[in-house]
């Protein structure tokens, strides 16, 4: 007798009703059936195609870091033009944020992530060939669109092969690849630029990033396009109602966070120059530099504990605090010593801020919006980076280089402000649901 047969409706007392959910035997075979697929997948199996590109290419990063504004002073940039120089990257990063979401979309991202690899190489190496400062600031522009390219195809690919299961670990691990290499550039770059000139780093780095592109090619396996289906609305609409309806945490979580990304930058500007202000060699800038960056690699996995267990903002307002107060105290050192020990308490600051801006944006981006959201999210943090740089050469170029560290320092302390009255904690315990 089947469950729809007519005696059902006549003795309902005879009949086994659907069942609306799987039983225990389903269910266990649905767990181990998602077990089997996390243990099939391994972390180590993104050393080549993920862990060892984002080390490579962090590295050709690092080693620019402190020579971009050094480099821009010695084609004759002053302050202002030096920001510019500095902020470059960013404001090309941002430019090319949505339309390398599209590339992604319509050439795949193997095919994105090794043009917009190779080109970053390209772009460096045209960087330093530049005589003037105009060619070195759209070089720097067309590096940081590139830089963009390679980016979301990266975590495109991470998203899609990495299961949710294993993804904390494994984006863990990715934030300390990432740090660990930005200590090994600035040292690097300190033994280049010493011995054969400020251009060398530029040089090495377009020669990684192309080597870089040459293991992605060979390496990464293709996964295809995604082809973007419309659903009756157009991409305008969907971004006015995301800027409409979460124009409160814009204006609240959003402007802590740019207060974020712009110290974050503006610390990039204000160190070397500072360094070069009291006579230190470019050896002992890069090394500074290079100490800060080794303080800041030690926090990523225990802030990530941190922000999991108590709450982001145990996170976000130290971090805002830790910085703003490190730019403030610049002004007061004069010797190598002096000078690193506030750029180590910077390089404090900075690690605790890992993985703050992009996990508010996933806790706060809307499920039916995600996409569009974090879009959003992500140019406003691009925005708050860009504008740091060059805020911090403008007001060096009309007062002096303290007063631009004591004020972008003051800039991190009111977005500690509004972080801490303004912003809602975004951590739900499941306790909490349940009550």
């Amino acid at each position: 007798m089947g469950y729809d047969d007519p005696p059902c409706q006549i003795h309902p007392h005879q009949c086994r009703p659907t069942p609306k959910f799987p039983g225990r035997a389903a269910l266990r075979a649905r767990r181990a059936l998602r077990a089997a697929r996390t243990d099939d997948f391994r972390i180590r199996s993104l050393f080549w195609t993920v862990y060892l590109p984002t080390f490579l290419l962090s590295v050709g990063q690092g080693l620019v870091i402190v020579q971009v504004p050094l480099l821009a002073k010695d084609l004759g940039a002053g302050f202002g033009l030096i920001g510019v120089a500095v902020a470059a990257r960013e404001i090309g990063t941002m430019m090319m944020d949505v339309p390398s979401g599209f590339m992604v979309s319509k050439f795949g991202s193997k095919r994105t992530m090794v043009a917009g690899t190779a080109a970053i190489g390209a772009a460096a190496i045209g960087a330093g060939f530049a005589q003037s400062v105009a060619l070195f600031i759209v070089m720097r522009l067309a590096q940081g669109g590139f830089t963009a390219m390679w980016s979301i195809s990266r975590q495109t690919y991470i998203a899609d092969v990495v299961p949710v299961q294993t993804r904390g670990r494994a984006l863990a691990l990715f934030g300390g690849v990432n740090r660990i290499a930005l200590v090994v550039g600035p040292v690097s770059a300190g033994f280049l630029a010493f011995k054969f000139g400020l251009e060398a780093p530029f040089f090495v780095q377009g020669a990684v990033s192309i080597a870089t592109a040459v293991i992605v090619l060979v390496l990464l396996k293709d996964r295809g396009t995604v082809e973007m289906a419309p659903d009756g609305e157009s991409l305008i609409n969907r971004l006015r109602g995301v800027i409409v309806g979460h124009r409160r945490v814009f204006a609240t979580v959003g402007v802590a966070a740019i207060t974020l990304q712009l110290i974050r930058n503006g610390r990039q500007i204000l160190i070397p120059l500072w360094g070069d202000s009291i006579g230190l060699d470019v050896r002992a800038i890069n090394g500074i530099m290079g100490a800060s960056s080794l303080i800041d690699s030690l926090f990523f996995y225990p802030v990530g504990i941190v922000m999991d267990r108590w709450g982001r903002k145990w996170v976000f307002v130290p971090s805002l605090l830790v910085l703003g107060s490190s730019l403030i105290l610049i002004p007061i050192t004069g010797s190598f010593g002096t000078l690193l020990a506030v750029a180590l308490w910077a390089g404090v600051g900075n690690g605790i801020s890992s993985g703050i801006v992009f996990t508010l944006g996933v806790d706060l981006a809307p499920p039916n919006r995600r996409g569009e959201f974090i879009g959003v999210w992500r140019l406003i943090g691009d925005a708050g980076g860009s504008t740091g740089p060059f805020i911090v050469g403008l007001i060096a170029q009309v007062a002096t280089l303290a007063v631009a560290s004591v004020v972008t320092g003051g800039i991190g302390i009111f977005g500690a402000g509004i972080a801490f009255f303004f912003v809602k904690e975004t951590l739900v315990r499941r306790d909490r649901r349940r009550r």
